[in-house]
């Protein structure tokens, strides 16, 4: 066999193992997930398909799911599936594409609950917080410059009896190629104020900084934990 045939077998192999992964029923491909992430009623493959939500450590962060492979892309070299969902009456959707050089996501735009999210914070879990969570980006990719915007409104606390919600707040993210960068958090608020910047290391999963809460008036519920955090000027200080 010469050097042209060769190559004409591994690309026929390759179509073929491509061909088998993207026909794979969805119910093989989940049990490559890690278990804290979870689909439900999974259907199709990934060529096509839907789940009626996803779950992270058992709270559902998304509705509705469906996927579509865009057959388009393959002009350019690149296998690119659209996804879409939904959660707290809003759309999401992305497109995910794979391409030699590696993963990458544009024209992100997602909802999703605040809750797992400030459960991973031993003092922010302790908060109770609930809110709508919306982070967009244009594009997302590996070894490449990424700015995410993340908006975060509707926050209130379980553990405030009064009626409101504590104000609406954004964080900003920007990260080099390297995947090292920083972010900052500011607010439009209502009761409390919050302001707070810090690093942060995608390949290394590190994040810190320094976060600061200020109250406009007392929040019954609230107040008691608050007043146990380090003092900052007028405010609290939770170190991240």
């Amino acid at each position: 066999m010469n050097a042209f045939s060769r190559r004409l077998v591994l690309m026929a192999l390759a179509f073929f193992a491509l061909f088998c992964v993207v026909r794979a029923p969805l119910s093989l491909v989940t049990l490559l997930l890690p278990e804290t992430v979870q689909l439900k009623n999974v259907e199709g493959s990934l060529w096509s398909g839907r789940a009626s939500a996803v779950g992270v450590g058992g709270m559902i962060v998304q509705q509705g799911v469906e996927w579509s492979f865009r057959p388009q892309a393959l002009l350019s070299g690149t296998l690119m599936w659209s996804i879409n969902g939904r959660f707290g009456g809003k759309t999401s959707r992305m497109n995910v594409a794979l391409r030699a050089t590696g993963a990458a996501l544009s024209e992100v735009s997602v909802f999703l609950p605040l809750e797992p999210f400030a459960a991973l914070h031993p003092q922010l879990k302790t908060a109770q917080l609930s809110a709508l969570l919306h982070a967009s980006a244009s594009r997302l990719s590996a070894n490449a410059p990424m700015k995410v915007a993340v908006d975060v409104d509707r926050v209130f606390s379980a553990r405030v009896q009064q009626s409101g919600q504590f104000g609406s707040y954004r964080i900003e993210v920007d990260l080099a190629a390297d995947g090292k960068g920083r972010w900052m958090l500011s607010s439009s608020p209502v009761l409390l104020a919050a302001v707070g910047e810090g690093q942060l290391d995608v390949n290394r999963q590190l994040v810190n900084g320094r976060l600061v809460l200020t109250p406009s008036a007392p929040i019954p519920g609230l107040s008691p934990l608050l007043s146990q955090l380090p003092r900052a000027g007028d405010g609290y200080l939770i170190s991240l």
